[in-house]
């Protein structure tokens, strides 16, 4: 089915702003606390981690990050440099090395999005509990959604047809296929 139909359109169009106004805050937050966008999204999937009270390995941030070995070395330098992180190797393995937020990672991650959350809060409780549902549900199903190997998204971009501007004709519309 075409993701790009009139009835998707609307959907589509405000998934994409609030990507994006998501996105100019989360930098926006990764400024004000001194850390690289990417340190902050390390730091997330610790706290994640953490919640879900699960140990964070190097490895999984490597993974979950899509970084390199090098690269995920260098956010740990930097996270447990500014007091955000603390690293720790393994008690059966020492070549593996644990990573766990600090108490000021959670205070300064807390104080960085409280007012967005205290926004979003705001918004939500204005919805009632069946569209809260409702959209939760859509929400859940989108994001299951982009759990897709990136490798069918580059397939599905280099296998699209050409675009010749000097043609005249419109550039062809993103479509999503399953």
């Amino acid at each position: 089915m075409d993701a790009t139909t009139s009835r998707h359109r609307p959907m589509l169009q405000a998934l994409r702003a609030f990507s994006e106004r998501a996105d100019r805050l989360v930098d926006d937050a990764a400024q004000e606390l001194g850390l690289h966008r990417t340190d902050l999204r390390a730091l997330s999937v610790l706290m994640a981690h953490e919640h879900a009270g699960q140990a964070a390995t190097a490895g999984d941030l490597r993974h979950e990050l899509n970084l390199t070995p090098a690269a995920t070395t260098a956010v740990l330098d930097r996270l447990t440099a500014s007091g955000h992180a603390v690293r720790r190797r393994g008690d059966h393995d020492r070549r593996q090395v644990f990573a766990a937020p600090t108490a000021a990672a959670a205070s300064d991650a807390a104080r960085a999005f409280a007012p967005l959350s205290a926004r979003i809060a705001n918004v939500l409780d204005g919805v009632d509990d069946a569209d809260l549902a409702a959209a939760l549900r859509v929400i859940r199903a989108l994001a299951d959604a982009l759990e897709e190997p990136t490798s069918q998204i580059g397939t599905a971009a280099r296998t699209a047809p050409a675009f010749h501007p000097e043609a005249g004709a419109s550039p062809p519309e993103p479509s999503c296929s399953r």
